[in-house]
């Protein structure tokens, strides 16, 4: 099910119909990451809604801000409507772990947002739990990031890889770009153990077979034959250490798009991504044949508003950031008071774990100090 803009608006602004405070959530900043729109497209969609008399406005002082802003609130028919749309989106059916389920359920089940748990499920149906921890940073500064995606696809170059360490929030941002983009498909390399299992990948996201799936030049035939056939962005997640021939593929696919436009491939890499599975080279980036970009951490302000605690003293944020260099996961994770995953996805020590915790207010001065 696809959602339109203003749809996603109503949907994300429903999970604060109620509440008593205004927050950063219902102003255009925080609508734009919560319904998953590009910022530019806010303005337009609120304005609309105010038209049809779905939304109200206001401007509230948020805590922690001294000059007011503009918030957004459902109104009791965008309530109704928004209720209308959510209970399409619980009703749609999902495969989880190989059980057939709805999406209400799931979504429950799992903690998830409606808007999240939509942007789970893959074209097959399946809502892949393991995708779950990547979609819950929110996708915080990373504006001139998706500018530079939509400056690459309006461009000639048919590939753009996005760098970025653990935690960083690459997945994030390819799904948040290619909901704006129609009819996009969206591959897992994670776990791929060879050039078949690729060739499966690609035909379960885009419908294309390779005739003989055992050799690179077929399976990148058939990664351009898609967009032939209608797909407009093809999205390779978990790139990293991948087997030889899928490496061979997509050296392959680069010779094979040379001079079309419209096959556009957006692969998200690990920054620690060995040289031998890079597929291109200078050569390449300098001709526009494939664009790349390096994520970088949030910068303070950013810092602040993932860790959800505006009244943060500066030196524990100043301290947060410097130890995380403003790396989303690990954000959430002093966000949430989760020292395991801290433990689990980082090389912080135990001290410095605890430090995090106690400077984000996840615990108490006495806490800290054992």
């Amino acid at each position: 099910m696809i959602l339109t803009a203003l749809e996603r608006v109503l949907v994300h602004l429903h999970g604060y119909w109620n509440a008593r405070e205004p927050s950063r959530a219902i102003t255009q900043a925080g609508i734009a990451e919560g319904a998953q729109i590009l910022r530019s497209h806010v303005p337009r969609a609120v304005k609309t809604l105010l038209a049809e008399g779905l939304v109200d406005s206001e401007d509230a002082r948020l805590v922690g801000r001294a000059r007011k802003t503009k918030v957004y609130r459902l109104t009791e028919a965008g309530i109704r409507r928004a209720r209308v749309i959510l209970e399409s989106l619980d009703g749609i059916a999902v495969d989880v772990d190989g059980r057939r389920t709805s999406l209400g359920e799931a979504r429950r089940d799992l903690g998830l947002g409606p808007l999240a748990a939509l942007g789970a499920v893959d074209p097959q149906g399946r809502l892949r739990a393991a995708s779950v921890a990547k979609e819950a940073t929110q996708l915080l500064g990373r504006d001139e990031d998706l500018a530079v995606l939509r400056r690459w696809r309006a461009g000639p170059a048919s590939v753009a890889v996005v760098y970025g360490s653990r935690g960083m929030g690459k997945t994030a941002l390819g799904r948040a770009y290619a909901r704006t983009v129609p009819r996009s498909a969206w591959v897992d390399l994670e776990g791929i153990p060879d050039l078949e299992a690729f060739a499966v990948a690609i035909e379960q996201a885009t419908g294309r077979v390779a005739a003989t799936p055992t050799h690179p030049q077929s399976v990148a035939r058939a990664m351009l034959e898609a967009f032939a056939e209608g797909t407009k962005l093809l999205v390779l997640d978990g790139f990293s250490e991948v087997p030889e021939a899928v490496v061979e593929s997509l050296e392959a696919f680069l010779r094979l798009a040379r001079g079309h436009p419209e096959p556009k491939v957006l692969v998200l890499a690990e920054e620690s991504t060995p040289a031998y599975c890079r597929f291109y080279g200078r050569r390449e980036i300098e001709s526009g044949t494939v664009v790349e970009r390096h994520l970088k951490g949030l910068d303070l302000e950013d810092c602040r508003t993932m860790l959800g605690n505006p009244g943060i003293e500066a030196e524990a944020l100043r301290r947060i950031f410097l130890l995380t260099k403003g790396c989303p996961l690990y954000l959430r994770f002093i966000r949430e008071g989760d020292e395991a995953g801290l433990r689990t996805h980082s090389r912080f020590t135990k001290a410095e774990i605890r430090l995090l915790l106690y400077s984000g207010g996840a615990l108490g001065a006495s806490t800290s100090a054992r």
